[in-house]
């Protein structure tokens, strides 16, 4: 993800942002890179929220990771609904975009309200959810190898890779969250 970012870092307008017209306001440059590099701390940072020996033997490396991913996917998140409007693909993505943003931002929150509560059961199923929807940026960019490797228009997969990647994500979160909860029951009884 670092390598398929860092050009957005390098240049104004490149890759997607190259017809876009709002992509030479300094102001959407500064929300989209904030959104990208806030995402990348999000995708970078999560896993250690699931690895086990993190979790039970060092609590403060877990906390600090769980901070660090809850404001990048707030900054990352907040920014995504600001810049989601103006995705190629019009209403289609636009739409697509702004409910993955919105439902990362609340799933997120609501794990954040869980450990808050100190409800540790569902603390870790909003987190399975809120790192399927971080992981969307990377089944997204696989999805849009599609067009690469075939004569598939761009524009659709992109329209596709708006909805696809986060509500297959999501499925897959939940049935892995149900399926390890079902079989830690099950050891426990």
């Amino acid at each position: 993800m670092i390598v398929m970012s860092v050009h957005y870092f390098l240049e104004d307008q490149s890759g997607i942002l190259r017809k876009k017209e709002v992509a030479y306001n300094l102001w959407y440059m500064v929300v989209f890179r904030a959104h990208i590099l806030f995402g990348l701390i999000a995708i970078t940072t999560g896993p250690f929220q699931f690895i086990r020996r993190i979790r039970e033997r060092n609590k403060l490396t877990h906390m600090l990771f769980g901070y660090s991913y809850f404001v990048s996917v707030l900054i990352s998140g907040l920014s995504g609904i600001v810049v989601a409007p103006f995705a190629m693909g019009g209403w289609i993505t636009s739409i697509g975009f702004t409910l993955l943003a919105g439902l990362w931002l609340f799933i997120t929150g609501m794990s954040v309200f869980a450990i808050k509560s100190k409800d540790f059961n569902k603390h870790m199923r909003w987190s399975y959810l809120s790192y399927s929807l971080t992981f969307a940026a990377i089944t997204q960019r696989t999805l849009l190898l599609i067009p690469l490797l075939t004569s598939v228009r761009f524009i659709l997969i992109y329209q596709l890779s708006a909805w696809l990647p986060w509500i297959l994500n999501l499925l897959i979160a939940y049935s892995i969250f149900n399926r390890s909860a079902t079989k830690m029951k099950n050891t426990h009884e």
